[in-house]
């Protein structure tokens, strides 16, 4: 039978919503619940931290990472690689998605439960930083140096031709505009929606931002990674419907202080096994 069904839908790999685990985590006064397929890629497993007590600076100071243009405090991880259903090369793999849990912060002024301040903040810390006037590491300043580099080799970039070239540079080798943050609902709740794109990519990162309280909010990321184009038809709508089910089965509840320690430890789904329903291409 799962030969048939790598045949038919053309990959091995992927979620297997029939091999589910529950992840809790403990953010503040929330209780974040995670139910979600295990990863089918073999990696150490770091320890698992419960408690996230994000509204401590000092605590989320000293927890917090930085990459590009994001600083955040990073909670859970699960990763699915699309294989070839005969493997030839060793690293022969169509792509994979990720899926991240992290935890943001706010700058002074912009209210997380305001989903269009939010997604107004997400846009803008985007550009500024990739914008910005000077260039530094991690790729700040990125399209700023892109066109001081082109103006330096042709000089004049307000004509039609030039600013077209310009914007083809900045498609490929910096961080282009992307698109304006949505909001969309999963059990009743309204998440802010917006995407990492590039023109002529088909890579892509979707993420979900939802407001834990005026200065912090709860991000989960998909990061759809491309590594044979010719190929990803066969694996995107899969990937796309693990994203969607995914979302389906997070929940932020009120936390109890004095609710049982089991509640706390991770389960896996015989309800969520016995399911029907398949990821399918």
């Amino acid at each position: 039978m799962g030969l048939l069904k790598s045949l038919w839908q053309g990959f091995v790999g992927g979620a297997d919503f029939t091999q589910i685990v529950t992840e809790r985590f403990v953010l503040e006064d929330k209780l974040l619940k995670v139910a979600i397929p295990i990863s089918n890629v073999v990696a150490r497993k770091p320890t698992k931290e419960v408690n996230y007590p994000y509204k401590n600076n000092h605590w989320f100071h000293t927890n917090q990472e930085t990459h590009t243009h994001e600083t955040y405090v990073h909670i859970y991880t699960r990763v699915w690689m699309y294989l070839p259903i005969i493997g030839i090369f060793p690293s022969s793999e169509y792509g994979m998605l990720g899926c991240v849990f992290r935890i943001k912060k706010t700058p002074e002024g912009v209210n997380a439960l305001d989903n269009l301040a939010l997604g107004q903040w997400l846009n803008q810390e985007y550009d500024e930083y990739y914008n910005h006037p000077e260039s530094g590491d991690k790729s700040k300043g990125r399209n700023t140096a892109l066109i001081a580099e082109m103006q330096q080799r042709h000089g004049d970039l307000t004509t039609s031709h030039m600013a077209s070239q310009l914007q083809a540079y900045i498609n490929g080798s910096g961080y282009p505009e992307i698109p304006a943050p949505t909001t969309v609902s999963f059990n009743n709740i309204q998440w802010v929606f917006y995407q990492l794109v590039k023109p002529n990519s088909r890579s892509r990162t979707d993420m979900y931002c939802l407001g834990l309280d005026e200065g912090h909010y709860l991000v989960v990321r998909f990061s759809h990674r491309v590594d044979r184009s010719d190929k990803h038809k066969k694996w995107r709508k899969a990937a796309n419907q693990t994203q969607q089910r995914v979302m389906e089965m997070v929940s932020l509840t009120d936390y109890v202080a004095d609710e049982p320690q089991s509640r706390l430890s991770n389960d896996t789904s015989s309800a969520l096994q016995t399911s029907s329903r398949q990821e399918t291409a």
